[in-house]
């Protein structure tokens, strides 16, 4: 091995306790901490090396020395035989966090038309009704916690208009899609001190199978019909390339991958109400340069620090020097996002929040083979419901009160309460102050 390889290094939670009241809360002095002194350390409590810094993280989301299959783990739990599984073990099955990568590289080719600019302008046609209907539903604009209110209905409305479900029919899809704990499961067993729980794993899974269930007819229904149709489901069902196409299984399961990436949107939304309410000069400079909104979402994200991990963990393939440190095979390795976005070696003054700032090489929504597949979804959610609070709210829109977050989220700082007050009579939007 290399010889500048040191003695392991480890920390421990009175370095870095990511579900501390006061951590999250406020992170930025340890996330200091991390990207100087230990930018590659053992976790002893979270049994995973953690990797912050700009340019560290990209080498590990963008090599192929590391694996993002679970089953690389070498604390995994063993694998059910196959007469054993059900559809949640199907359709990891078919993720593109588990398939080889020449298979990973052909679902991607033919899930690419359904993100091309011409299915991303209907859909972003398709959500702007239903963000301005979450704002109708607010039972008093006059003062409101953004969270539920915004923050959790978004993701859900999006992803149903994306998928084609009738405004008639939100609530049953909501009521599946809460239950489909696809999302949830990911991100809880990507958590190393809770993967390897078997009896948890079953009762999330046996909740998970009803909204899997749902899914798939809605797929399979499409299918049927002699038209499917030229939206994202319907693109989906149709592509043929070179002879190849893709099963509903694959279809199910990067319909999956988005609904853990419309999760994340919850906090893209709180953090852009908290950033824009208290950077009045960059909201200004947004309403005057909308050209920005891309910059600004990118800039949001970053400044916020709304993520503690990379949702999707890393495995070496065989025993390797990174970082100056001896990694073993199947060792769990998380990325924290959110020091790497504060690391002063990428952005100058990281704690400044600039919606103007030089964003290329941005590792905001990921990089490499895994970058985030619902990044567009997420950055028209974000705009449609920009420009619908600025339509409905304008300058009377003020932060009250304090804050509160989630601790015990695994790999988010999720803000549970976000309370926002305006001028607005209950029940009574204001008029646009800053028309588009």
């Amino acid at each position: 091995m290399s010889q500048v390889i040191r003695n392991r290094v480890e920390i421990d939670f009175s370095v870095f306790n990511p579900f501390d009241e006061g951590w999250v809360a406020d992170p930025f002095d340890t996330l200091d901490r991390l990207l100087t002194q230990y930018p590659v350390a053992f976790h002893t409590g979270i049994n995973a090396w953690l990797v912050s810094g700009h340019d560290l993280t990209v080498e590990v989301l963008r090599s192929p020395k590391f694996s993002t299959n679970f089953k690389d783990w070498k604390d995994a739990p063993p694998v059910r035989p196959r007469a054993e599984w059900n559809l949640y073990d199907e359709v990891m099955s078919n993720s593109l966090l588990t398939v080889p990568p020449a298979e990973h590289q052909r679902l991607r080719r033919l899930t690419a038309s359904a993100f091309s600019r011409r299915v991303m302008d209907q859909i972003e046609d398709r959500i702007r009704d239903s963000v301005r209907g979450i704002f109708d539903e607010i039972e008093d604009p006059s003062l409101f916690n953004a969270t539920p209110d915004i923050g959790i209905k978004a993701p859900i409305r999006s992803m149903a208009r994306m998928l084609g479900v009738p405004p008639a029919a939100d609530n049953v899809f909501a009521h599946h899609l809460q239950q489909l704990r696809l999302a949830w499961d990911m991100v809880r067993f990507a958590n190393p001190m809770h993967a390897a729980n078997r009896e948890q794993y079953t009762q999330h899974i046996s909740v998970a199978l009803p909204g899997l269930e749902y899914l798939l007819d809605m797929i399979r229904t499409r299918r049927a019909q002699a038209d499917p149709g030229n939206d994202f489901i319907g693109t989906l069902v149709s592509t043929t390339i070179d002879g190849e196409s893709l099963n509903d299984l694959e279809i199910l399961s990067l319909i999956g991958a988005l609904i853990v990436a419309a999760r994340t949107a919850v906090d893209v939304h709180t953090g852009a109400l908290y950033a824009l309410l208290t950077h009045p000069d960059q909201r200004q400079l947004l309403r005057d340069r909308p050209d920005l909104m891309e910059s600004a979402i990118h800039e949001i994200v970053r400044w916020s620090a709304a993520v503690k991990f990379n949702a999707i963990p890393r495995f070496p393939l065989a025993d390797m020097e990174f970082g100056g440190q001896l990694m073993r095979k199947g060792e769990m390795v998380m990325t924290l996002l959110s020091a790497s976005w504060q690391d002063p070696a990428k952005w100058p003054e990281p704690r400044k929040f600039d919606i103007t700032r030089n964003d290329a090489g941005n590792i905001i929504f990921g990089a490499g083979p895994h970058l985030c597949i619902g990044l567009n979804l997420v950055k028209v959610q974000a705009k449609l419901m920009i420009e619908e609070f600025e339509r409905r709210f304008g300058d009377t829109a003020r932060l009250v009160g304090d804050i509160e977050y989630d601790p015990a989220h695994f790999s988010a700082r999720r803000m549970t309460r976000l309370m926002i007050a305006t001028g607005a009579p209950a029940g009574q939007p204001l008029e646009p102050v800053h028309p588009q």
